[in-house]
């Protein structure tokens, strides 16, 4: 069972599972009580909260500080919700529940993404070096 999956099992919802698996690989320390609300499609069905919590770490990784800095995350933000979408058909929670989609499919696939997204990141950096 992998990381992502254990904090789902331990009682962490779908957004907090995927922030404290990142944390967990990354060596980051996003506090994952910001993920909280964002658990069950924020807690009404929408958006989904591994989605969410996937977003909250591209956040981490590629977003600004200042608003003079160029956002560096939407592209990537794009590309997840895209990935999402064409192999679910939808980002929202209750429709993913419908459909058969189970919390722990979606957060290993979410995550998958994050990871392979950040892997491809190193593998650049260490090229340019």
């Amino acid at each position: 069972m992998t990381r992502v999956i254990q904090f789902h099992k331990e009682g962490y919802n779908c957004a907090e599972s995927v922030l404290k698996a990142f944390n967990e690989d990354s060596g980051l320390n996003i506090p994952v009580s910001i993920a909280s609300p964002f658990g069950s499609g924020m807690t009404v069905g929408s958006t989904c909260g591994a989605i969410t919590g996937t977003l909250m770490a591209v956040g981490a990784l590629k977003g600004r500080n200042t608003s003079e800095e160029k956002n560096n995350s939407r592209t990537l933000t794009k590309e997840i919700i895209i990935k999402v979408k064409e192999k679910y058909g939808t980002i929202e929670c209750i429709e993913l529940k419908r459909k058969g989609v189970t919390c722990d499919e979606i957060i290993e696939y979410a995550y998958g993404i994050l990871k392979e997204y950040t892997n491809n990141s190193q593998t650049k950096y260490e090229e340019e070096i």
